[in-house]
């Protein structure tokens, strides 16, 4: 770690979120470097003295603020350039083929990007029943007599096995679904709970996922998932908000199939709108296709 980079993780060593490797590069930095041990002390000083004017958030909303930047984070699509510029130009130009291989190579690029992306390893020792406990240093100060003092952070984990069906296995799954930080953890579960009898929680956390999830591979897995819930008015609604307000042409094109599965008038102002507007040549001519499968006009009048 450079001077630049330390001076940049100030903030961040104080609030706890940089990651551990992070952490002790940044220590061993300010070690060798006084100038900038000199920074952050003054840096550390400002933040104690408005941490003592500051209103403290309630635990709950604290989590949602930080739950909300991450998927905000994430969900912030990158501009294409280079190869991928090429790939989606000709996503345009062959419609039969680059849905095909769109979709399949964005599910792929989406789950490989979170698992390279996914958190760091940490710190894990054993209790005495052999349960694994992840340990992370959060304080340290020097003690009398030479001791010291350290606050530690630990969450022990458990191996819990069981049936999908099993209602305690259900929860947990349901739970990845919606909050695990790993895209393919969150696929994986989606296709457990696929194979599942219809229910209410299993729609809920499906619709949640194909408007929320900032992974498009996942959406896509949601949107599969969610073919026998198709009739419900609620999540017929939830598909023509997606067809348009998602980012990703992949998703659009299935949330058009699915739509189309109940041919109702509902839809054709949805379609006519995305046939004048949408950036992608390939979703355009999809609604096309699908507004003369109903006898509807191409146009708006």
């Amino acid at each position: 770690m450079n001077c630049d980079s330390a001076t940049r993780s100030f903030s961040l060593f104080l609030y706890q979120e940089l990651s551990i490797e992070d952490e002790q590069a940044f220590q061993d930095h300010l070690e060798g470097c006084a100038s900038c041990r000199q920074a952050f002390e003054a840096e550390k000083a400002m933040h104690q003295l408005l941490d003592s004017r500051e209103e403290s958030p309630s635990p709950a909303l604290l989590a949602r603020c930080r739950r909300d930047l991450h998927l905000r984070l994430e969900a912030a699509a990158p501009e294409y350039a280079g190869w991928r510029a090429w790939f989606h130009s000709q996503f345009a130009s062959f419609p039969a083929l680059a849905r095909a291989t769109g979709a399949l190579a964005l599910v792929a690029l989406g789950f490989f990007a979170a698992r390279l992306s996914g958190p760091g390893p940490v710190a894990s020792v054993r209790t005495s029943d052999s349960e694994p406990v992840v340990s992370r240093v959060r304080y340290v100060q020097p003690g009398p007599s030479g001791r010291v003092q350290l606050m530690v952070e630990e969450t022990q984990q458990r191996l819990v096995t069981g049936d999908p069906s099993d209602d305690g296995i259900r929860r947990l799954l349901l739970a990845a679904v919606r909050d695990s930080s790993d895209a393919g953890l969150r696929a994986e579960s989606m296709d457990l709970l696929g194979a599942q009898p219809v229910s209410a929680d299993l729609r809920n956390a499906l619709l949640h996922a194909v408007q929320h999830d900032p992974n498009p591979g996942v959406r896509l897995k949601a949107l599969g998932a969610l073919k026998p819930y198709t009739r419900d008015a609620e999540v017929r609604g939830a598909l023509a908000r997606v067809l348009l307000a998602d980012d990703n042409p992949g998703v659009r094109t299935q949330a058009i199939d699915l739509l189309v599965q109940k041919r109702e008038e509902a839809i054709i102002g949805v379609l006519q709108e995305l046939v004048q507007r949408d950036s992608n040549a390939y979703v355009r001519l999809r609604c096309q296709r699908a507004l003369q499968e109903m006898n509807a006009s191409v146009g708006t009048f």
